[in-house]
């Protein structure tokens, strides 16, 4: 079984119908059987809105679940009032919060509100780090985070690409921080040394690493062939497909 826990919505397509038809197809030609799609914290967006993606999934959509985005600076307390609603009811499984794409820093006190509702509701806080602007999620300011909300379960998406091992090696002994590998597969050039730091860092802590492709905004099979390759015990593969997915999103 195979779980992509970084989803988007695919843009290019005339309405959110059919961009949930395509998703929906390309998981089942690429045999991902279960998915979590991200939404935006945008109220409108080509990748749907918090209430777009619960519309879309949430009812009526068996093995695709949701992930809310929300913004401390996007009618937050509206947004917030709307997500407590949606965890209450079971159709949002997480949050995300986007710093870098917007100048949120992970751990600046206006995110408290985001994260005591997710303490509150028990669901963890996914938010994206690397790329450009890597400052706002930076591993010391993970770390911050972390230990400032040491019940609170978060969600390292990308791992601070192109610096992973920085990454990991920072954040190894925080138990309540987690790795989401969507796009480390984006860059060809990168996969080597990529490859090794997953080698050396998954067996040290396997049950915090999921697998996740940030499907459509990247090419989903370079990731399943890049965790499909990885060196290491066929029950920490397994964990990082599927299971430590289940656990971690309650699924």
């Amino acid at each position: 079984m195979i779980i992509d826990a970084h989803m988007h919505l695919p843009v290019g397509y005339p309405d959110f119908e059919s961009k949930k038809a395509k998703l929906l197809s390309d998981m089942k030609s690429d045999n991902i059987d279960i998915g979590i799609v991200i939404s935006d914290s945008e109220l409108t967006s080509e990748i749907g809105s918090m209430d777009d993606c619960v519309e879309l999934f949430a009812a009526n959509c068996s093995n695709v679940f949701v992930a809310a985005g929300i913004s401390p600076h996007i009618n937050c307390k509206e947004q917030l009032l709307k997500l407590r609603k949606h965890l209450a009811e079971g159709r949002v499984i997480a949050i995300k919060v986007y710093c870098g794409h917007e100048p949120i820093y992970i751990d600046e006190e206006a995110l408290k509100p985001v994260f005591e509702v997710a303490s509150e509701f028990c669901v963890p806080v996914l938010f994206h780090s690397g790329w450009d602007n890597a400052q706002f999620a930076s591993p010391d300011r993970v770390r911050t985070a972390a230990l400032a909300y040491p019940t609170l379960r978060l969600v390292c998406c990308h791992c601070f690409y192109p610096e992973i091992e920085l990454c990991l090696e920072t954040l190894k002994s925080l138990p309540n921080v987690y790795f989401d590998l969507s796009s480390v597969a984006d860059d060809p050039s990168y996969i080597p040394t990529i490859k090794a730091t997953l080698e050396k860092f998954i067996p040290q802590m396997p049950d915090r690493f999921v697998f996740g492709s940030d499907y459509d905004c990247c090419d989903r099979k370079p990731h399943i062939d890049l965790c499909t390759s990885l060196d290491i015990p066929k029950e920490f593969k397994k964990m990082l497909f599927c299971s430590n997915a289940q656990r971690l999103y309650n699924i």
